[in-house]
């Protein structure tokens, strides 16, 4: 429960961020993740969601997810021989940067990825993608700082 009041906070910081007009806005994360590459990935993600193409979201969600884990590996010293999705998620828990409870929702939505990435196209839904994309952005605001 406490993992989703975390994230629920998260998300309502980064959408109240968007509607303020003072400078102090561009130091909060959620400037900081229009600055990233995971960032960018997810607003394109979300414009194609918006445009009908839940399936390209999906995938380009799924690049986001991809950017975001190597750069928690890179900030962290985790380095990995062959770094997979997979690997990077398992790895970045053993080593304590989030608990298990995240490690099993990331692994949920590497599965969404892949369904989409491999054309299973009637395994992915537009709430599955919607609901990508709202835990991805909760998941880089809240690691953005590690």
């Amino acid at each position: 429960m406490w993992m989703d009041i975390t994230r629920g906070m998260a998300v309502l910081k980064a959408a109240w961020s968007f509607g303020s007009t003072d400078n102090s806005a561009e130091t909060t994360p959620v400037a900081e993740l229009s600055n990233d590459v995971s960032g960018e990935y997810l607003a394109e993600a979300q414009s194609y969601l918006n445009m009908g193409r839940h399936h390209s979201a999906a995938i380009l969600a799924g690049d986001a997810l991809q950017e975001a884990l190597r750069r928690l590996c890179d900030n962290n010293s985790i380095a990995l021989k062959r770094p997979t999705v997979d690997s990077m998620i398992s790895e970045l828990a053993r080593n304590g940067v989030y608990d298990s409870l995240v490690e099993q929702q990331l692994s949920e939505l590497t599965g969404i990825y892949e369904k989409a990435v491999t054309g299973l196209w009637s395994e992915v839904s537009k709430d599955d993608v919607e609901s990508m994309l709202r835990d991805l952005r909760a998941f880089v605001v809240e690691h953005s700082s590690n």
